[in-house]
């Protein structure tokens, strides 16, 4: 039991970003492309700092994380990052962004990777994001998809178990949709920029033995000269069905 718990940890609060090893298809890799050089970054839920390491080096950002828990704080603040550890319904917390805002401005870009089916009131939190937004500021928002078919087919049997890690993890507190996370933004003022996702494909034979041989998305891809354009067509169409986690970039619109 021990090692499942080391093993979520290291998900979790992994020790690097290694961008150029990540896939296309990686969900971190399509919402940091979403960031673009030289922003003023708030990052809620930083973790160790392995993304904002990466943000700062890389992409020369100004960098504002806030993590709750006391041990990834001090792994990204060993990092060199800038970190407060709390909750920004935090009024300490809250005062200290509002000392950073001052002293450097507004936020160009607020980044939350995973983090708001972790909070109760996910709507008090994005309203809470506002005051620090610069007029031009964009938020880059990700989340799983309870909608992804492997979801489905559990649900179809009657099963419903929270688990270490992944779309049932213990600690998820709300559940979306990429339609019914939209209508959240929407309805809290914000306007969509930019959507991407992961996916992993539907595969029969996953489903009965374990094991990914062959998808739809596989086939499509060998069919010569029109096989990716029909592959991108067939996800972009199935996306509610195999995105696994997915990834908004909205902002507030312009006065």
């Amino acid at each position: 039991m021990n090692n499942n718990k080391n093993d979520t940890a290291l998900r979790y609060h992994r020790d690097s970003f290694e961008y150029h090893k990540l896939k296309p298809n990686n969900i971190d890799r399509i919402q940091i492309d979403m960031i673009p050089e030289g922003s003023h970054v708030l990052e809620i839920g930083c973790s160790t700092g392995f993304m904002a390491e990466y943000l700062v080096q890389k992409k020369n950002c100004r960098f504002l994380g806030i993590e709750a828990e006391i041990e990834p704080t001090l792994v990204a603040q060993e990092r060199g990052l800038e970190v407060i550890s709390g909750f920004i319904e935090e009024e300490s917390v809250r005062k200290k962004i509002d000392a950073h805002t001052a002293e450097h401005g507004p936020f160009e870009i607020i980044f939350m990777s995973q983090v708001i089916e972790h909070i109760a009131t996910p709507r008090q939190t994005l309203e809470i994001l506002k005051q620090w937004m610069h007029p031009e500021c964009h938020l880059v928002i990700s989340t799983c998809s309870i909608a992804h078919w492997r979801c489905r087919f559990r649900l179809l049997f009657g099963i419903w178990r929270y688990e270490d890690y992944g779309v049932f993890d213990h600690s998820h507190l709300r559940f979306f949709t990429i339609n019914s996370f939209r209508e959240l933004l929407e309805e809290c003022g914000f306007a969509v920029v930019e959507f991407g996702y992961s996916f992993e494909d539907i595969c029969p034979f996953k489903i009965l033995f374990g094991t990914r041989i062959i998808a739809p998305s596989d086939v499509l891809r060998l069919i010569p000269f029109a096989g990716m354009r029909l592959r991108r067509a067939y996800t972009d169409l199935a996306k509610n069905l195999i995105s696994h986690q997915f990834v908004y970039k909205v902002r507030l619109p312009q006065v």
